[in-house]
């Protein structure tokens, strides 16, 4: 059962931030209200889900659609981004196609269906920009992703209309909160990345599936090795969403979740992976 009870208030909270109108506009930063208002939906959001992350890390299992029977879509345009996202660090990378099959596990859950293809274009560029965050001084890294992701939808078979809402997923996603009303591909995606980060509705989806998943597609330590990036990201960027969420909590939720353990464990092999290289 989906919990929709505190949606709207949070939604009403949020209006326009995060939008990819939004976000050109302002760069991604928050002026001094739309900060209050962010940092209030994202602590409505934490209070609501942090008792099941907690049942979650504790043992309680869910059920659900099996995600890894899901695979990205295999057109020349799904294969032209997966090539443009090629170059990045596998964590990111990986994280892009665990986001994607989450959202279309959980899409089976709603009995919400989407572009795949738009979908794909969004879960994988949805953090494009994130290894190069330390280069960002003034907008936000959605912002940065979203305008790496226009050249490739350019050519892509995607009308107008759903190449706005790649977009606008892209630069959603870093929302507490993303309803269906803005649009099937912003809320899958928003709702599978959320999942892979926290474990959120992951008690929908069958923990076998869940498992395969992350062994076809690596973690590499994604909330540890990704944390001390955004916190980083918030500082520099001042009054981005990133900082604005960590000011409300992000940081406990993120470790927290079900999957710190096994993020924990990926990051020391990551570490370790890394000093034997230089030797």
């Amino acid at each position: 059962m989906i919990c929709l009870s505190r949606q709207p208030q949070t939604s009403r909270l949020l209006g326009e931030i995060g939008t990819i109108e939004w976000s050109r506009r302002t760069n991604g930063i928050l002026g001094r209200g739309e900060r209050a208002r962010f940092v209030a939906a994202v602590v409505l959001k934490t209070a609501r889900v942090m008792p099941r992350l907690l049942a979650s890390r504790a043992g309680m299992r869910g059920s659900g659609p099996d995600p890894s029977r899901l695979t990205p879509p295999d057109t020349p345009f799904a294969r032209d981004v997966a090539q443009a996202c090629a170059h990045l660090d596998p964590m990111i990378v990986e994280h892009g196609y665990r986001s994607y099959i989450f959202a279309r596990a959980l899409g089976e859950v709603e009995g919400l269906e989407c572009d795949p293809e738009a979908l794909f274009a969004a879960t994988m560029f949805h953090d494009y920009a994130f290894q190069t965050m330390d280069a960002l001084t003034d907008c936000c890294f959605t912002l940065a992703g979203a305008e790496a992701a226009v050249q490739v939808l350019e050519s892509s078979p995607l009308s107008e209309s759903e190449r706005h809402d790649v977009l606008d997923a892209i630069t959603l996603h870093l929302n507490p909160t993303v309803p269906r009303a803005q649009g099937a591909v912003q809320h899958l995606a928003h709702e599978g990345i959320l999942l892979d980060v926290l474990g959120v509705r992951g008690w929908q989806l069958d923990p076998g599936g869940i498992r395969r998943t992350f062994e076809r597609h690596k973690r590499h330590g994604f909330t540890v090795r990704a944390e001390p990036l955004m916190r980083a990201h918030g500082r520099r960027v001042q009054g981005c969403r990133a900082g604005a969420l960590f000011l409300a909590g992000f940081g406990p939720a993120l470790r927290t979740g079900p999957w710190r353990g096994i993020d924990r464990a990926g990051s020391s092999a990551y570490s370790a992976g890394s000093k034997q290289r230089v030797a």
